[in-house]
């Protein structure tokens, strides 16, 4: 809907937006960390804190990927053509009859892998076709569902070097940032000597030093750096694709229509969930590098974040109110989405004069299948749990993924694991029954006698659980306390 329509939509209270916006970085300061951040208005001048210093963003960087991917298939690349057609060496692997639409929109069946994904940025192209050939795992046929996987971005970037014999790289520098005039946006640290540095915090608060990752296979799902003035830009031009009277200019970019790219990346490709509250309605969609959404309060938002060792990011935009949003923190997987949303919840409130209000939110999520779980992945969940009781560096150094040791000192993990057993005074080994796969690569495991009850018409739920999610070899990636 374009803002001449006959719908209303209502512009959030500026002020409070920067008001929260100061808040969440005086609160950032006091763990060590920087905030930057911008707010703009569609053709007028934004309000921005550490508008030139970069930052790593995460997978933001997966909406330039797109744009990539985009600027191919308008000359030419068939985006429903099997991957092992496109990338021959993919022939064999589980994900040979996958498609760059699929892999674009979360449609491809494999499973959330950020933890591994973010450490393993380096891997060259023939190190991942020969992690794929030793049998990759997916959870669900292809387009039966939304699973958010750094796998099907980082086989984009596959696809765009066998398409074109050009580095990932260079081609979306030469093709999508340097048209655009994003001169301070790019993926290689050592381009960037004013980086702003990472923080990892450790379970006490205390401040470390975040190591950071060097360009590769993996850099089109997250190895982007940014400024808040480059994604500034970025969201405008996104903006200014979506109206009619603007394509002109936007088609003098570069080869190809990019308002139509543009523009096809901010359509809401796949259905996630609805969220509600007792104010508003909104639907969440994965588009192409972009999630869309629909906001009974402001019409159309296009967002995403990112979250990565020692950062955490959001942009967002609202096409019908020219205004966007973008925020990066410098602390590990930094809840930059949280911030943008309640500030923008604090502007709304503001705006229609209630200010004290709070929107309390449920989410519904689409139904989704999986694969039935192999006896070999249910028993790696649970000794993955049992080295809650009995930490064993042999078992640890036999199921953990190379992100495990770099995201939590080995050191900490003992500690961490050892106060939350005693805090429930536990000594006996789960047992099977005690698990529960929710998918192939994800179980929970349930203290025994930790079930609670809820209201009167509801069942009884755990309240002691861990959580153990695996890579695509079914190794594990992370393991979860939680109550």
């Amino acid at each position: 809907m374009y803002r001449g329509d006959s719908a209303t939509f209502t512009q959030p209270d500026t002020e409070a937006i920067i008001s929260g916006l100061e808040t969440s970085a005086k609160s950032l300061r006091a763990q060590g960390g920087t905030l930057a951040w911008g707010v703009f208005r569609r053709g007028g001048a934004g309000t921005v804190a550490n508008g030139d210093i970069p930052y790593r963003i995460a997978s933001m960087t997966k909406s330039f990927t797109a744009a990539t991917i985009g600027f191919l298939a308008a000359n030419g690349l068939d985006l429903d053509m099997p991957l092992g057609r496109l990338v021959p060496d993919l022939v064999g692997t589980a994900v040979a009859d996958r498609t760059c639409r699929q892999a674009l929109t979360m449609g491809t069946g494999f499973t959330k892998d950020d933890p591994w994904a973010d450490r393993v940025e380096s891997m060259t192209g023939a190190e991942l076709i020969a992690y794929l050939r030793r049998g990759a795992i997916p959870l669900a046929p292809a387009d039966t569902g939304y699973e958010y996987s750094n796998l099907g971005y980082a086989l984009l970037g596959v696809v765009a070097e066998s398409v074109t014999g050009r580095s990932f790289i260079d081609l979306t520098t030469a093709e999508v940032l340097a048209p655009l005039g994003l001169s301070r946006t790019g993926f290689d640290i050592a381009d960037f000597p004013d980086l702003m540095p990472g923080i990892r915090l450790d379970r006490n608060g205390q401040p470390h030093e975040a190591e950071l990752t060097g360009p590769g296979v993996f850099s089109p799902i997250g190895g982007a750096i940014s400024t808040v003035n480059d994604i500034g830009a970025w969201m405008n031009v996104h903006m200014d694709a979506l109206e009619l009277d603007a394509l002109e200019r936007i088609d003098s970019y570069a080869p190809g229509s990019w308002s139509r790219i543009l523009t096809d990346n901010q359509q809401a490709h796949r259905l996630i969930e609805t969220q509600h509250s007792e104010h508003h309605t909104e639907s969440v969609n994965y588009g192409f590098g972009l999630q869309p959404r629909l906001d009974s309060r402001f019409g159309r938002v296009v967002c995403h974040s990112g979250g990565y060792p020692g950062y955490g990011s959001h942009m967002r935009w609202y096409p019908d109110l020219d205004l966007s949003i973008v925020v990066f923190g410098n602390t590990t997987y930094y809840p930059a989405e949280r911030v943008v949303r309640n500030v923008i919840d604090a502007g709304w409130t503001s705006a229609t004069g209630t200010p004290d209000l709070e929107l309390t939110r449920t989410s519904t999520a689409v139904p989704a299948p999986h694969y039935p779980a192999a006896p070999a992945q249910s028993e790696t969940v649970l000794r993955a749990a049992n080295l809650v009781i009995d930490f064993d560096d042999t078992v640890a150094d036999e199921l953990f993924t190379v992100n495990m040791d770099l995201d939590e000192p080995r050191a900490e993990r003992r500690e961490r694991f050892a106060d939350w057993r005693r805090d429930l005074e536990l000594t006996q080994a789960f047992t099977p029954g005690d698990c529960e796969m929710r998918t192939p690569l994800s179980g929970t495991v349930t203290v025994p006698g930790s079930y609670v009850r809820g209201s009167e018409d509801s069942a009884e739920k755990p309240s002691a659980t861990i959580t153990v999610s695996l890579d695509h070899l079914g190794a594990v990636q992370t393991i979860t306390l939680s109550g």
